[in-house]
């Protein structure tokens, strides 16, 4: 299974935003310099972050990106849900009535595992644990 650009770029970014928490805004600019990411693709998840309430922006000269929650309360989970869906590797396991052997399939189980174990792994895990080394 591979974690897409989209979800490990939209962390990258939250993490950054993290380690500036209460210090201000971050320019998106700066984030994309540092994190060697296209800022054109940045602002692409930027939207999606502001419209699920993860962060705010202000503008003017001091003005830039915020984490609009404390990070020790945002969950890894939930990022990953706003940005990729669900964590199913396979459409299936969330939509059955796609499949015709759904009673009989004999790798179910293993994708349906799969997918408690990834969601596990990132629900004990928030912003901050990430920022900590």
């Amino acid at each position: 299974m591979k974690v897409s650009s989209r979800f490990r770029y939209g962390l990258r970014l939250l993490v950054d935003l993290a380690i500036s928490y209460e210090k201000g805004p971050v320019l998106l600019k700066n984030i994309a310099d540092c994190e060697k990411i296209s800022k054109k693709y940045l602002e692409q998840i930027v939207i999606t972050l502001r419209t699920a309430g993860l962060i705010g922006a202000t503008r003017g000269s001091k003005g830039g990106y915020f984490l609009t929650k404390d990070p020790r309360k945002i969950k890894i989970t939930d990022i990953y849900k706003i940005l990729e869906g669900p964590f199913a590797p396979v459409d299936c396991l969330d939509n059955p009535k796609i499949c015709t052997l759904i009673r009989t399939c004999p790798t179910r189980k293993l994708w349906a595992k799969l997918a408690e174990c990834i969601e596990e792994t990132f629900a004990g895990q928030t912003l901050i644990d990430i920022t900590q080394k």
